[in-house]
Parts: structure tokens; C-alpha cells; sequence
């Protein structure tokens, strides 16, 4: 999913909170069209946000390297390797996993997220 459509999805899935009818209708239609224009849909976000931790960690990721800029694939390959990393990297990439499902990561958290998976392909 894009960041930029990670960003729109944050900003419509807090307007389900609006005490206005309205406004929550028109949240939901709009998260499912985002959805749909990103080739997604309800069930896989309910997966995402959903997943219990220790299930992703077990699921098997031997994908393409993802696009640079790409920060939940990147992520999300990091945490598959994470019996490769310190307490602290893995704890940094769990993170990061939520994180950037909706809104993209400082320029710090960048560099070390490119920096951990970087080495995560190196040794793969």
C-alpha cells in the first residue's frame, strides 16, 4: 500500500469516531473505495490490524525486495528475518510494522530500517 494511502486511511478510520451519522457513512465508503483503488479490501485491513503478532512472524516471506520507499513491505520482510536481530531491532521492526501501515517513518527510523534490512538481504 502506498503511504499515501496508508495516510488517508488514518485520517478516514478516525472519522468513524465522528458522533455525525454522516460523516461516519461517508468514512466507511470512502476507506472502502481507498481499498479498492489500492487493489485491497476491508478483510485484508481487518487482517492486518488484527493478525495476533506471533502469526506474522511465522508466516514464510520470500518475496521480490520491495521498492525502496516501500516501508511496510520493508518492514514486514525485516520482521520475517527476525530471529536474525537484537532484542532491540526486533522490537524497533515490530514497530515499524504497525507504524507504517499508516503513515510513513521519520528519516530517522528510515535509515535504520534500511540499515536492518539492508543486512536482513544481505544474509538471506
Amino acid at each position: 500500500m502506498t503511504p499515501a494511502a496508508s495516510d488517508k486511511l488514518a485520517k478516514l478510520v478516525r472519522l468513524l469516531s465522528s458522533d455525525k451519522d454522516g460523516e461516519v457513512l461517508a468514512a466507511a465508503s470512502a476507506i472502502k473505495r481507498t481499498l479498492v483503488a489500492e487493489g485491497s479490501d476491508i478483510h485484508a485491513l481487518a487482517d492486518t490490524l488484527c493478525r495476533p503478532q506471533a502469526q506474522r512472524k511465522e508466516q514464510p516471506r520470500r518475496s521480490p525486495p520491495p521498492r525502496e520507499g516501500d516501508w511496510r513491505s520493508i518492514a514486514c520482510e525485516c520482521q520475517a528475518h527476525s530471529n536474525r536481530l537484537s532484542e532491540r531491532e526486533q522490537g524497533f521492526i515490530d514497530d515499524m510494522v504497525e507504524w507504517t501501515a499508516f503513515r510513513e517513518p521519520t528519516e530517522k527510523q528510515q535509515a535504520w530500517l534500511l540499515s536492518i534490512y539492508r543486512r536482513v538481504r544481505r544474509h538471506g
